[in-house]
């Protein structure tokens, strides 16, 4: 949350538009990705289940035809005569009985091309066998050889049973055809004794248009499996595992459960769709890949989500050129108002052309300019006014103050004839009245303030001769700090009249200046009568509450404190002024504090 709080606006605006977007996009894209991968799981489980369903079908229609031609073999006259035979006929006789029951069995199968031989075994002569083949078993060939036979009377609870695909094993001089094998007892007729044994092979490959399986789109990956309940594969499609067993492939346990579905073999995982005939004892079964579904999916996404970065860096550059757009505006806006801040109410923000909400806040804003600037120059000048009325009618109070003091001490040297001291007493009062009279709330360096000071107590000593004296502690580097006129004159005859009026002799009074930070402090003391504590804090108190617009005080403070405390509140501000201080050995201590500068 910090963070976020420390950001630009203009960073704030383009990360929320593009975080929106963003989320927006990759959710969207994630629910389109994920429920068109399960509506095309969908949809392909079915179209599985449906093909192998039909492939079941095209193959019990096989068999069927399969069973017809077995059927019109073990009808056939010249079968059942041999096969009923008892083996006692000679070379010759036995030679051309072979010939007739080979070309018998070649017209039979004439019209099934993919017969790969037909095969009778007498029961009673077991080593005798009655054939017609593409290619011709070697000699003493019997059923005895046959992988079924021990397995015959097991499987002929039926009139006939199939037998998966194995390599031909009857086959001398080169390697056997992959075949399948259809077995049926022969009964005589009408006794219904059994006479013998018919095997019909069929080549493994007339599968490939029997149980064709077209996918759509250009890439054959489908399996397709005819498999045996014990998991001998009678065929595949991509002759890999057609004649041999696959063990880790549990046909059984497939089909218990459910007809599709998911399932993993050899590390991949497949949909597949199955279906057992119950007819052929064989079950259908067809897998797809998963990567196969979801490939092109993956194509389509990843297109889809170049195409959105795209646009996402088009939504950050629009973002970011509409933030601009309001944060230029603003951040103008807070340039003009630090300049106001400092004081400069005579600059204006950039008007824009816009007639948006920010164009409309930079008017507005201009016009409050505009409105701040007449209010704060009438105010101003109002003021000015104010202060520069009051300084004088300050000074109109202080100056017949001093001169009343001042005449009085000229009657009283008058009186006694003091001509050379009266002219000295108006020399030192003419310093003292164009000292005051010019450049009144002006600043003077301190020197020229002491310098009154000692113009003023020349005129206090023709009046109290030696009943006091008169010390100063300045540091010379303090001599150019600049004050304002008659500020310390004032303290000083408070001090004569209030403080030392009333001894005889002994009397001292100092002035002493120090700096304290950025502050000037000058303190003027007295070792007179003083005052008690409650008058001092009632005084300070006085002071401290000095109301600058109005034009009378309290009368239990003087004049000429309440003058400077104004004067000084009305050029410096409040935070400086008069305040009396505790002097432990008696009399009177006034401290001066106004800021410490030399220009």
């Amino acid at each position: 949350m910090n963070i976020w709080k420390s950001w630009k606006l203009q960073t704030k605006l383009v990360f929320s538009f593009s975080f929106l977007f963003a989320c927006s996009i990759i959710l969207s894209g994630i629910f389109y990705y994920y429920s068109s991968v399960g509506e095309l799981k969908k949809q392909n489980l079915q179209l599985l289940d449906t093909n192998s369903t039909q492939i079941s079908r095209s193959l019990e229609l096989y068999i069927e035809d399969m069973e017809k031609v077995s059927l019109s073999v073990f009808n056939d006259s010249l079968v059942q005569r041999i096969l009923s035979e008892n083996g006692t006929n000679s070379d010759v006789e036995q030679a051309n009985l072979n010939q007739q029951v080979t070309s018998h069995l070649l017209n039979l199968s004439i019209s099934w091309p993919s017969v790969q031989g037909i095969y009778l075994y007498p029961k009673e002569n077991p080593e005798m066998t009655y054939f017609w083949s593409k290619r011709s078993p070697y000699v003493g060939y019997n059923i005895t050889q046959e992988p079924w036979f021990p397995n015959v009377q097991k499987n002929l609870s039926s009139s006939f049973f199939l037998w998966p695909t194995v390599t031909e094993n009857t086959i001398t001089n080169f390697l056997g055809e992959k075949v399948f094998s259809l077995i049926r007892p022969i009964n005589q007729i009408p006794t219904g004794k059994r006479i013998g044994y018919m095997k019909m092979d069929m080549e493994a490959n007339v599968m490939k248009e029997l149980v064709s399986y077209k996918e759509y789109g250009g890439k054959q990956d489908s399996s397709l499996f005819i498999v045996t309940d014990e998991g001998n594969v009678v065929y595949d499609n991509q002759n890999v595992w057609t004649g041999k067993v696959i063990a880790d492939l549990h046909v059984n346990e497939i089909i218990k459960n459910r007809s599709i579905g998911i399932l993993e073999w050899q590390g991949n995982s497949y949909l597949y769709g199955a279906f057992r005939s119950e007819e052929t004892k064989w079950t259908t079964l067809i897998l797809k890949p998963m990567n196969s579904i979801t490939q092109k999916l993956k194509v389509i996404r990843n297109t889809v989500m170049g195409i959105e970065t795209g646009i996402l860096i088009l939504v950050i550059l629009i973002a970011w050129f509409i933030a601009t757009g309001i944060t230029r505006p603003l951040r103008k806006m807070v340039v003009t108002m630090r300049h106001v801040e400092r004081g400069d109410f005579s600059i204006r923000t950039t008007q824009s052309d816009s007639r948006n909400e920010i164009g409309q806040l930079g008017k507005v804003f201009n016009q409050m300019l505009d409105s701040m600037e007449e209010m704060i120059s009438q105010v101003y000048v109002a003021e000015l006014r104010e202060k520069d009325a009051r300084l004088i009618a300050l000074q109109a109070q202080i100056n017949p103050h001093f001169l009343f003091n001042t005449l009085n001490i000229l009657k009283i040297l008058g009186r006694r004839g003091a001509t050379t001291d009266v002219v000295e007493v108006a020399e030192s009062l003419a310093h003292l009245f164009r000292y005051s009279l010019y450049d009144w709330d002006r600043t003077v360096i301190l020197g020229e303030e002491l310098n009154l000071i000692q113009s003023y107590i020349k005129i206090q000593t023709y009046r109290f001769r030696d009943r006091f004296v008169y010390e100063q502690h300045v540091p010379e580097d303090l001599l150019d700090a600049r004050i304002l006129r008659l500020m310390i004159q004032p303290l000083v005859e408070n001090a004569v009249v209030h403080g030392l009026e009333q001894l005889d002799s002994g009397g001292i009074i100092s002035i002493t200046v120090q700096t304290n930070g950025d502050n000037l402090e000058i303190f003027v003391s007295d070792n007179g009568v003083g005052m008690d504590r409650q008058i001092q804090d009632r005084l300070n108190l006085n002071l401290s509450e000095v109301n600058l617009h109005l034009e009378h005080e309290s009368e239990h403070m003087g004049i000429a404190l309440i003058n400077i405390q104004k004067r000084l509140q009305l050029i410096y501000g409040q935070s400086y002024g008069l305040s009396f201080k505790e002097k432990p050995d008696g009399g009177t201590t006034v401290v001066l504090v106004l800021p410490l500068r030399f220009e």
